[in-house]
């Protein structure tokens, strides 16, 4: 009665087995977009904590070099470029070092101070650095 019946045996496994093959490359293309995202995003807060971390430690040397009640600074003191590890729960895992230089060497009058900051969490690592100038 249906002599093409047995012609046609096997066509839907053919489709089923094309549409989980799509459907698989679909899911693991979709899952490698999703993680390199998250790592981008971790890597944007891990940035923005490491620049906080920088700022932070210009606005912790600008009291040594401007003490409050002393004389106007004439040179950089040497404290100023100790490094600062922060343990406040934001900045936990950053360091910062800063460095300040006097311009003109002879006599400052505009000092520039240098901050590099490093944030390391689990496998990521990221430094900023930040710099000011400020006249006596």
């Amino acid at each position: 009665m249906y002599p093409e019946q047995n012609k046609q045996r096997g066509s839907a496994l053919v489709i089923a087995v094309f549409i989980i093959v799509v459907m698989l490359a679909l899911v693991l293309s979709l899952a490698r977009l999703l993680t390199s995202s998250s790592e981008a995003i971790v890597y944007e807060v891990q940035g923005t904590r490491a620049l906080f971390a920088a700022q932070s430690g210009l606005e912790l040397a600008l009291p040594k070099l401007f003490p409050l009640g002393a004389a106007t600074a004439t040179a950089c003191p040497a404290n100023i470029s100790n490094p600062v590890s922060f343990s406040d729960a934001a900045l936990n895992g950053c360091s910062v070092t800063v460095s300040c230089t006097a311009y003109p060497p002879t006599q400052p009058e505009v000092f520039r101070l240098s901050s590099r900051s490093e944030c390391i969490t689990n496998e990521f690592t990221t430094s900023r650095s930040v710099q000011l100038e400020v006249r006596r």
